[in-house]
């Protein structure tokens, strides 16, 4: 049993498939790109997740469902503590190439230390006036270098991200 479409109904289904193709590449950009911010903002969580001691389990016994949930557990803090070490690594060489770059480099990487990575973190409004500058060019900062960051932590995958946002943004 065919059914027979319009042509203005193909047209108005496919405008409808290209719209929602459109925002669900946009969402699923925006998304990947907050991880990284996600990632910077749990950063001491994560990092205090590692400082819990945690239940041993004794490898002679037979495991109980406890024992099994233990296990993963353990699974997520390995985890957990490879990711810190990797994303560790990759701050401290962002560092290092804003150090060798323009102050406002340098600026860029002191504003991701000190919104997020910190004891006592400061507030945007705290870093424009420590800066002299703008909360919107605190804003800005933290934009590039969280961009910059996902560039260094997810490679090519969160460059290809970048530059989708930035097309949608651009032709919105």
């Amino acid at each position: 049993m065919a059914i027979e479409l319009s042509d203005s109904t193909i047209s108005k289904m496919v405008d409808q498939l290209i719209s929602k193709g459109n925002n669900f590449a946009e969402t699923e950009s925006e998304q990947k790109l907050r991880n990284t911010k996600a990632l910077l903002q749990n950063f001491w969580l994560l990092g205090n997740h590692l400082d819990i001691k945690m239940p041993t389990v004794d490898e002679d016994v037979p495991l109980s469902k406890y024992e099994i949930s233990l296990y993963s557990l353990l699974g997520y803090r390995v985890r957990t503590k490879e990711m810190l070490e990797f994303v560790t690594a990759i701050i401290d060489r962002y560092g290092e190439l804003c150090k060798q770059g323009t102050f406002e480099d340098e600026r860029r990487y002191e504003v991701i230390k000190k919104l997020y990575l910190v004891d006592r973190r400061l507030t945007r409004i705290q870093l424009a006036d420590q800066y002299d500058v703008d909360e919107k060019t605190i804003r800005r900062d933290e934009r590039k270098a969280i961009n910059e960051l996902s560039i260094m932590i997810f490679g090519i995958d969160a460059l290809n991200d970048v530059s989708k946002t930035r097309r949608m943004t651009v032709h919105k």
